[in-house]
């Protein structure tokens, strides 16, 4: 992909790919590194593109992952300082709740992760997620399904606030 072909797609889709990062990773600077390597990671995957999707989604596609990895590696870290060092003051309950989301999507399997973030993040119909991933609705289901229970388990989300 020559320099002209990389500046082209980034002014096409970069803001695109800006939202996705910041609506996954809640975080304005970490959205904008993420933009980077995901067109860094897409520009090296371009070859490999098969156009069995359209450019969007498999960008999205990329950057959900890219952001998921990024959320998992994350954690693995402030795991590793909280041994080392305590927290010295209180975690606010919505800081509470984002850890642990960021928790079970740590320790979930990524296809229920994705189908999840499409479904209650992005607010698509099953039937547009199965589209997108190349699974059958009842796929979808099913994962959104064993992710509801999951939550349910390990976050002691109420029935009706998990589904």
């Amino acid at each position: 992909m020559d320099q002209a072909s990389m500046d082209a797609l980034y002014r096409t889709y970069g803001s695109m790919v800006l939202r996705r990062a910041r609506t996954l990773l809640g975080d304005d600077h970490a959205a904008q590194d993420m933009v980077q390597e995901v067109f860094m990671k897409a520009i090296r995957a371009f070859p490999g593109f098969r156009g069995e999707s359209s450019l969007t989604t498999w960008l999205y596609q990329v950057t959900t992952n890219h952001c998921l990895n990024a959320i998992r590696d994350g954690a693995r870290r402030r795991r590793a300082l909280e041994r080392r060092m305590p927290a010295e003051e209180p975690i606010s309950s919505s800081a509470e709740d984002r850890v642990g989301v960021e928790e079970l999507l740590r320790q979930l399997p990524r296809e229920l992760c994705e189908v999840a973030i499409y479904y209650y993040v992005d607010q698509m119909n099953q039937d547009e997620i199965a589209e997108l991933l190349g699974i059958s609705e009842r796929t979808v289901r099913n994962r959104l399904k064993e992710f509801r229970e999951a939550a349910r388990e390990r976050l002691g989300a109420p029935e009706e606030a998990a589904g």
